[in-house]
C-alpha cells in the first residue's frame, strides 16, 4: 500500500453504515419497542422472534408483529411509525453509545478523505435525533428507511445512497451486522463488511465477516474492500 492510501485505489471511496448495531448499540431500543407494542396488543414476544426482526425494515417489522398478535386488522405504516416513536423514546431515555470500534474508524476514514454514507432501515428522525446529539458527524448521506419504497433485504437504500454520492458501486464498502442488511448490500452489488451483532452470518464472495470494527484501522478496510472488488 502507498505511503499515503488513495480513496478509490487503496481504500473505498466511501463507506456506506448500517445504523443499529453496527455503528450504534441501539438494538436492545428496538427489542423494548417491538415488547411495548406487543404488550398493548396484549400480547408477548419472544427472543427467537426479536432475532428474526434484526435488520429488517420498518413496515416489515411492524407487519410481521401485527401477524404473531394475530392482528392484520390493523394499519401496518402507521404502526411501523408507532414502532419507530418507540424505539426513538427509549433511545433517548436510556442513550445510546457507539459499537465498538465504529467511532474510531469513522473518525479515521473521514480524516483520510474516504466519504461516509448512513443507510438504514430506522427512520430519519431517529437518525437526526441520535446524530444530532453526537455533535458534528461525517455523514454527508443518510438514507432513512421511510425515504425508501423497498427497504432492506431489498437493495433500494445501497443504491439510493451510492447514486446520491455519486460514486460507482465498485468504488464502494457496506458495513452492515445483519442478514437483512448484507442482503440488501450485495443485491446492489456492494462489496461488504459484516460486522456480525445478534445473527450469524457466513461468508460470500461478495462478503468478508470481521468479529469487530475494534482494532481495525484503515488498511485493513481497504484490504478487504480490494479483496471483494476483485472477486
Amino acid at each position: 500500500m502507498h505511503a499515503d492510501p488513495t480513496p478509490g485505489h487503496d481504500l473505498p471511496a466511501a463507506l456506506l453504515w448500517d445504523f443499529d448495531g453496527t455503528l450504534v448499540d441501539s438494538e436492545r431500543s428496538w427489542h423494548a419497542a417491538e415488547r411495548r407494542l406487543m404488550a398493548e396488543w396484549g400480547g408477548t414476544i419472544t427472543s427467537e422472534q426479536q432475532n428474526r426482526l434484526t435488520g429488517c425494515s420498518l413496515r416489515d417489522s411492524a407487519a410481521m408483529l401485527m401477524r404473531w398478535a394475530g392482528r392484520d386488522d390493523l394499519d401496518v405504516d402507521h404502526y411501523a411509525g408507532v414502532l419507530n416513536d418507540y424505539a426513538l423514546e427509549d433511545m433517548t431515555s436510556r442513550g445510546v453509545e457507539f459499537r465498538p470500534g465504529a467511532r474510531e474508524l469513522l473518525d479515521a476514514a473521514a480524516a483520510a478523505g474516504v466519504r461516509n454514507a448512513l443507510v438504514s432501515a430506522t427512520f430519519t428522525s431517529v437518525l437526526e435525533a441520535i446524530l444530532s446529539g453526537m455533535g458534528s458527524h461525517p455523514f454527508e448521506v443518510v438514507v432513512g428507511g421511510d425515504v425508501v419504497t423497498r427497504g432492506k433485504p431489498d437493495p433500494e437504500p445501497y443504491l439510493m445512497a451510492v447514486e446520491r454520492l455519486g460514486l460507482a458501486v465498485r468504488d464502494c464498502l457496506a458495513l452492515e451486522d445483519s442478514i437483512p442488511g448484507t442482503t440488501s448490500a450485495e443485491r446492489a452489488g456492494l462489496a461488504t463488511l459484516a460486522i456480525p451483532f445478534e445473527q450469524d452470518i457466513e461468508p460470500t464472495t461478495r462478503r468478508q465477516i470481521v468479529p469487530t470494527l475494534e482494532g481495525l484501522g484503515l488498511g485493513a478496510v481497504g484490504r478487504h474492500w480490494r479483496e471483494l472488488r476483485d472477486a
